[in-house]
């Protein structure tokens, strides 16, 4: 049975922000002197306590709530969420190590919602297209990204196949990158020119090691995946997707390989909550199955801590695969993609590079490596990260005030949001705004099988001007259909 806590009455030790007291209350579940289903103190009451404010310590509750340790309940506190002592037990925690996008004061946000939403697109799409996938390129600072390419251009040409002995510079590069901002230790990723290049690799190796398996993935969920699980004859099984993330009882008993995007799941934008992240990685260990996690756009995160990478959970290394890329945080003409096989398929993932040559350009990846080294990546990140939170937050705010009665999912993180449409054809709202020149994304389009009606938007370039005329022209279309 539930114990109650009483207010003021955890152990918590010496306390100093946010993220001690994150990680004193998980080492509190952990060790047991916390249950599922325990009562936490007030905001106030623990405030009082540790002597934080009180504001620290609700960032703190709104972090462990976004991870999925505890649940707040109107009228009932804040309370120890089912499966959070089964997650703390294997490790789980809230973020990873080194930079986030999302780990600034307090203060710094505040100064941020303020702040100018940057300069205004110059080039590639434009900024009424709110199609998912693409950056918004104009906030790379050019004088950065030229001296990358000119320190990669001065070593010359190699004369290497780079699927075949790829960028030394680029690989220890995003080590480093993967371990400060993902919290993946001793990572030695393989290059490819596309995320779907290394799902395509991985689903081929697992294959040719165990035999054709069914695909798992999440409907609606990232077309690319399902394209290559085709491509290499899979059996597609789909599953709904849930707003706690892919549930691995539905998954069965077989050896298998799962697909699912766990940090800010594609397109929907739920994040994978920390028991069923735990669930999903013991489950693979017991089947002897692939878990391919696609962390596409995993450096940024909005008022919220990231989850760290699934890979970094105990047990995991032998049965997940990490993919990562580039098209989100920088530009997707670079062509630059990773992947963190599991050791046991990394030779054969290895083979089918060389086979099928889908490493990137050497130029872009010494130009990448650069870029990373220098610090310009961190630089342009934590801005990036503050220019598309005020463009998020200016949409949310626009659509909250036109259109209050649509839900919205997926405003923590990434590049893009949806709205949901539930007895509208989403199709034709997409013809209709076309129409008045914004271009928008069906989100019944990104299904197989459990079809959600809704648009995909993406913030990434949508100067500030223009998100109360979309909010505005969205409310009419919808109020004429």
């Amino acid at each position: 049975m539930a114990r109650t806590a009483r207010p003021g009455s955890l152990v918590l030790g010496e306390v100093s922000g946010t993220a001690d007291l994150v990680d004193a209350i998980i080492d509190l579940i952990s060790d047991g002197s916390l249950a599922d289903g325990d009562r936490l103190p007030s905001t106030r009451a623990l405030a009082e306590q540790t002597g934080l404010s009180r504001g620290t310590v609700v960032r703190g509750f709104d972090e462990l709530s976004a991870a999925g340790f505890i649940d707040s309940v109107q009228g009932s506190g804040t309370r120890v969420a089912a499966g959070a002592g089964q997650a703390a037990r294997a490790g789980a925690r809230t973020r990873g190590g080194g930079y986030t996008s999302s780990s600034h004061s307090s203060s710094s946000r505040s100064s941020t919602s303020r702040s100018s939403p940057g300069p205004e697109p110059r080039r590639g799409r434009s900024a009424r297209d709110l199609r998912p996938g693409i950056p918004d390129v104009a906030l790379v600072d050019e004088r950065a990204w030229r001296s990358a390419v000119r320190v990669a251009a001065t070593q010359g040409l190699a004369g290497l196949n780079p699927w075949e002995e790829p960028s030394p510079t680029l690989r220890a590069a995003l080590a480093d990158h993967l371990r400060r901002h993902r919290g993946i230790a001793a990572a030695d990723p393989l290059l490819f020119d596309s995320s779907r290049s290394a799902i395509a690799a991985l689903c081929s190796a697992f294959v040719a090691a165990h035999g054709p398996v069914a695909f798992h993935t999440e409907d609606p969920g990232y077309r690319g995946a399902l394209l290559m699980a085709r491509e290499q004859d899979l059996e597609v099984r789909f599953h709904p997707a849930e707003p706690g993330g892919l549930d691995s009882a539905r998954l069965g008993s077989e050896r298998a390989i799962v697909f699912t995007t766990p940090a800010h799941q594609f397109p929907l934008g739920h994040r994978m909550s920390v028991d069923r992240r735990v669930a999903l990685v013991d489950w693979a260990r017991r089947t002897g199955s692939l878990v391919i996690e696609d962390d596409y756009d995993g450096e940024f995160r909005y008022g919220v801590a990231p989850l760290p990478a699934l890979v970094t959970l105990p047990a995991a290394a032998d049965h997940v695969a990490y993919v990562g890329t580039s098209s989100k945080s920088v530009a997707p003409d670079l062509r630059v993609a990773w992947c963190l096989p599991p050791a046991a398929l990394r030779r054969e993932v290895e083979r089918w590079l060389v086979v099928h040559r889908r490493g990137p350009s050497t130029l872009s990846a010494e130009a990448m490596g650069a870029f990373i080294d220098s610090g310009a990546m961190d630089r342009h990140l934590a801005r990036a990260a503050r220019v598309y939170s005020d463009r998020r937050h200016r949409l949310v705010a626009a659509l909250a005030r036109e259109c209050p009665h649509l839900d919205v999912t997926g405003v923590e993180a990434g590049l893009h949001l949806c709205v949901l449409l539930p007895g509208y054809d989403d199709d034709e709202v997409v013809r209709e705004l076309e129409r008045a020149g914004w271009r928008t994304r069906s989100l019944s389009g990104q299904s197989a099988r459990y079809a959600v009606p809704g648009l995909v938007l993406s913030y990434s370039r949508l100067v500030a001007r223009d998100a109360d005329e979309f909010a505005a022209r969205l409310r009419q279309v919808i109020d004429d259909r």
